[in-house]
């Protein structure tokens, strides 16, 4: 029997066990999704706090409950551990790690360098890896399959191992579309390897969507998302013209978006947050410097929301500057501090960078957040307001529509307002809208 033949049998049999590497908002959901439909899982994370909370049946990430955790763990389908030895026991590695951007805004590649390492020291022959992580096209055949070879020993040409990329589509907060009904884009290196592929991830998902290579699959991750910053950016930038111009931009979209074609809706808002939109377009950016290609628009979207939170900051100032105030001393509350609607998740939140640079002029800001408990901004610690009373605050500034927020009581008890998610309906003159 070929290596390719035993894979597919235990596949088949479901006596395969699935490494995931990374525990995080893409790894977790993944691994409690595999062991619910009886997949056995290893789940790798350095974080020896992650792995207690997992065995304790506590889920941190907003779209797991406990429940299901617990269950993964009591039936035996997952198992978690900060031993990457145990790489070896398994058929298939996912590796689900971050790669965020360093300090000049290309991609940190350290955490895939280091994984890619821990997997080929302990692999054994006829091992399918497959990426999630997001990033630049090339990645999975110009970057991890050197790793792989050179640590390993092994080549992926005699079929030692199978590679392919497929891009997470994980959406924070969505109950509707989840990992097993979002179609899985999925790219390999080989023919093998995608029907390898295709049937590993075909026990947990329901359709899948194969393409031609993993290049062109982690181009389809930084298109959707490129997509996303370049509308945003251009709908923020017009509600801002609009505001000058006395044009509501909420009645201009209601509008526009009746014409049954041609017009797909994007609202405003404070500015792009979470892990994906902020960051993908540079890793794009990255790769083309390397084709000496220049990505104009991608950069001037990228450049607009860089603006967005000053931009906030200034209509702010405009707002207490009508009740005859100014930033520096002036008491003003936060209502919202996640990136997006009912989530804890606020990595590249444009509430904590328009707080950031609120704090830096002086102003005293609080925040009310029942989903951050706490957080950090300038390095200094900040608790969530349990019991605000809106009257106390010069201004409040609405950066989140959750569903637990009473909008009704904010605008009632509040002596001024900066409504950025333009949750206020009635029109007031101590409501500014974006």
């Amino acid at each position: 029997m070929t290596k390719k033949e035993k894979i597919l049998k235990k596949i088949e049999d479901e006596s395969i066990i699935v490494g995931i590497i990374g525990l995080g908002y893409v790894g977790l959901p993944l691994a409690v999704t595999f062991a619910k439909n009886n997949i056995y899982v290893i789940g790798f994370e350095k974080s020896l706090e992650k792995i207690e909370q997992i065995r304790r049946g506590y889920s941190y990430i907003d779209d797991i409950d406990d429940a299901d955790i617990a269950a993964s763990c009591k039936s035996g389908y997952l198992r978690v551990t900060s031993d990457f030895t145990e790489i070896a026991r398994c058929e298939a590695i996912l590796i689900c790690v971050p790669t965020p951007l360093d300090q000049f805004k290309e991609p940190d590649m350290s955490h895939i360098k280091e994984s890619c390492k821990a997997i080929a020291r302990n692999m054994q022959p006829g091992t399918f890896i497959c990426l999630e992580s997001t990033t630049y096209p090339t990645t999975t055949e110009d970057f991890l399959l050197p790793i792989l070879e050179n640590e390993s020993g092994m080549t992926h040409e005699n079929t030692d191992f199978w590679l392919a990329f497929s891009p997470e589509r994980v959406d924070p907060g969505n109950s509707e579309y989840t990992i097993e009904n979002t179609p899985k884009v999925f790219g390999a290196v080989t023919n093998e390897g995608k029907e390898i592929g295709i049937a590993l991830y075909s026990k947990a998902i329901r359709q899948m969507h194969p393409v031609s290579s993993p290049r062109v699959a982690e181009m389809v991750k930084i298109l959707e998302n490129t997509y996303r910053l370049i509308n945003i950016s251009l709908i923020n930038e017009l509600a801002l013209l609009s505001g000058k111009m006395k044009i509501d931009m909420w009645e201009v979209i209601e509008a526009a978006k009746t014409k049954p074609y041609g017009f797909h809706p994007f609202y405003p808002g404070p500015g792009i947050g979470g892990h994906c939109i902020p960051l993908d377009p540079f890793y794009l950016e990255y790769i083309a410097k390397k084709f000496d290609f220049d990505l104009t628009m991608i950069h001037t979207a990228g450049h607009i929301e860089n603006l967005m939170a000053h931009r906030m900051a200034i209509k702010i100032a405009s707002a207490l500057n009508s009740h005859e105030k100014c930033i520096n001393g002036s008491r003003i509350l936060f209502v919202g501090a996640a990136y997006k609607a009912n989530i804890s998740d606020f990595r590249e939140s444009p509430a904590v960078k328009i707080m950031r640079e609120i704090i830096q002029k002086g102003g005293k800001v609080e925040y009310y957040d029942p989903h951050v408990p706490s957080l950090e901004v300038i390095d200094r610690r900040m608790e969530s307001i349990t019991h605000p009373s809106f009257d106390d605050y010069d201004l409040v500034v609405i950066t989140a529509n959750h569903s637990v927020f009473n909008f009704e009581q904010v605008y009632q008890e509040s002596k001024l307002i900066v409504d950025l998610k333009n949750t206020i309906k009635e029109r007031s003159e101590k409501v500014f809208r974006l």
